[in-house]
C-alpha cells in the first residue's frame, strides 16, 4: 500500500481500487427519460443502488451502476413512470464471455496467476535509503554478498544477521534496518556523525617556516612569537616557540598554535607542444541489456566494440504498475573514438597554457597573489609560459620541540 501511495498518491490509489472493483462487478450504462426522472433517482437512493457519472440530458438522465442492479432499475423506472434504456455493458463478466472460446488465453492467464503466486515468494527489488556519504551501489553490492539481492527467497533472509554484518563492514553506518516486505527489501541507513578532530595539545610543538619569505602578519593563539612583521625568514626558521615562561620564571612546553603569513616568491612554468594528439568521434555503438532478477540478458549478439571508446550507461526502470516487476533495462552507449595528430598555432598554444596556468593557481587555495610577471617564449617544439609570482600565504607548520631528559647522576 505504501508503494502504491508513493507511485499514485493516496487519492490515486483510492481511485485505482474503485475502478478495479467496478470492473469486477461490471458496469451498466443506462438512460432514463420521462416527466419526473428525479423520482427515479430518489427510488435508487432509497433502495441502495449506487450511481456514478450521473449527467443531465435534454430528454432525461444518463448514469452508470453495477450490473447486479439491472432488475431494480427496471422496477424503479416503471414505478416512477419513466422509460429505461439500457446502454453499453462492460466489466470482467463481459470480457470473459467475449473470449470464452480462446482456450490458450485462459491457460496463459492461469499460468500467469500461478507464476505470480510463486514469484511473490522471491525478492524482486532491493532499495537503499538514507545514504549521503556512502555510495548506494557499494551498499547494494555488500547486501548482495550477504544474500540480499533480486531472485533470492524472501524467507531465507536473516535481516538481523545482515544488519550486524553491515555495521561491522561499514564504519560510517550508525544503524541499519533491513525490512522484508513481500517481494521488496528496503535497507534504511542512518550514517554516523564523524567525531571532531582531536587536537593534541599535550604534545609540545613549535611553529617553523615552510618557505623563505618576509613576514607580513603574525596571529598566535598559543606560544611565544619570535618573529614580527617585516622580518626575513628562511625555510626551517623558528616562528612561534612552544617553550613558554610563567610568572615566576619557570619554563614549560606547550603546543604552539597560530598562523604566520609572509610574502614568498613562486615560479610556474607551463609548456604546450605544437604537435598534439587528440581523439575525434568516429561513430556510436549501442548495446542493450534486460536485467531480470539481477541477471543481465543481452538483447544483441555483438560484444564490446574494438578500439578506443568512451561509454555512457543509461538505466531505465518501468513506471506505474510495471515498477513493481523485477525488470530493468540498460543501454550502453559506446562513443567510438579515433586518435588523430594535429598541429596547433602559437596563439592556440598560448591559450592552452593560460588555461593550464589558471588550474595550477587554483591549487594554491587561500594564497593571495600580490603580483604576477608572465613571460611567453616560442620555440620550434612549442610554447613555454613562465610566470614569477609574489604571494602572501600562511607558512607556519608544526614541528616537535626537541627536549633532552636529564639522567640522574650516579651515586659516589
Amino acid at each position: 500500500m505504501r508503494y502504491c501511495d508513493k507511485m499514485f498518491g493516496r487519492e490515486g490509489r483510492k481511485m485505482l481500487i474503485k475502478k478495479l472493483i467496478r470492473y469486477c462487478r461490471g458496469t451498466l450504462q443506462f438512460t432514463v427519460t420521462g416527466s419526473y426522472p428525479e423520482r427515479f433517482l430518489n427510488l435508487c437512493s432509497q433502495g441502495g443502488v449506487g450511481l456514478w457519472n450521473t449527467r443531465r440530458q435534454p430528454d432525461g438522465i444518463a448514469a452508470c451502476c453495477a450490473q447486479c442492479h439491472r432488475a431494480r432499475l427496471a422496477y424503479y423506472a416503471e414505478k416512477s413512470g419513466c422509460t429505461l434504456e439500457i446502454g453499453r455493458c462492460s466489466g470482467l463478466k463481459n470480457t470473459a464471455h467475449r473470449y470464452r472460446r480462446r482456450t490458450g488465453l485462459w491457460i496463459g492467464a492461469g499460468l500467469l496467476v500461478v507464476g505470480l503466486l510463486v514469484m511473490s515468494r522471491f525478492v524482486w527489488r532491493v532499495e537503499v535509503t538514507g545514504t549521503e556519504q556512502l555510495d548506494p551501489e557499494a551498499v547494494t553490492a555488500a547486501l548482495a554478498e550477504y544474500g540480499v539481492h533480486s531472485g533470492v527467497l524472501a524467507r531465507r533472509i536473516d535481516a538481523r544477521a545482515v544488519e550486524r554484518q553491515m555495521q561491522i563492514r561499514f564504519e560510517e553506518i550508525a544503524w541499519i534496518t533491513v525490512n522484508v516486505e513481500g517481494s521488496r527489501v528496503t535497507a534504511i541507513i542512518e550514517e554516523a556523525v564523524p567525531p571532531p578532530a582531536v587536537v593534541e595539545d599535550g604534545i609540545p610543538t613549535n611553529l617553523v617556516a615552510a618557505e623563505t619569505g618576509f613576514i607580513t602578519r603574525v596571529e598566535v593563539q598559543n606560544g611565544n612569537a619570535v618573529v614580527k612583521p617585516g622580518d626575513s625568514v628562511q625555510t626551517g626558521d623558528l616562528l612561534v616557540s612552544g617553550i613558554m615562561d610563567n610568572k615566576v620564571g619557570e619554563s614549560r612546553t606547550a603546543h604552539a598554535r597560530g598562523q604566520v603569513y609572509a610574502q614568498v616568491r613562486a615560479r610556474l612554468e607551463i609548456f604546450t607542444p605544437y604537435k598534439q594528439s587528440g581523439y575525434v568521434l568516429r561513430g556510436i555503438a549501442r548495446r542493450r541489456y534486460l536485467k531480470i532478477f539481477g541477471i543481465e540478458v543481452p538483447l544483441q549478439l555483438k560484444g564490446i566494440p574494438d578500439g578506443p571508446y568512451r561509454v555512457e550507461h543509461i538505466t531505465k526502470e518501468p513506471k506505474g504498475l510495471g515498477a513493481l516487476l523485477p525488470v530493468e533495462w540498460r543501454e550502453d552507449c559506446y562513443l567510438l573514438m579515433q586518435e588523430v595528430e594535429k598541429t596547433i598555432t602559437p596563439q592556440e598554444a598560448m591559450r592552452q597554457s593560460e588555461k593550464a596556468l589558471a588550474l595550477r593557481e587554483q591549487d594554491w587555495g587561500t594564497a593571495k597573489i600580490l603580483s604576477r610577471e608572465p613571460v611567453g617564449t616560442e620555440s620550434p617544439e612549442g610554447y613555454t609560459l613562465t610566470v614569477e609570482y609574489l604571494l602572501e600565504k600562511q607558512i607556519a607548520v608544526e614541528a616537535r620541540v626537541q627536549t633532552e631528559e636529564r639522567e640522574p647522576a650516579a651515586a659516589p
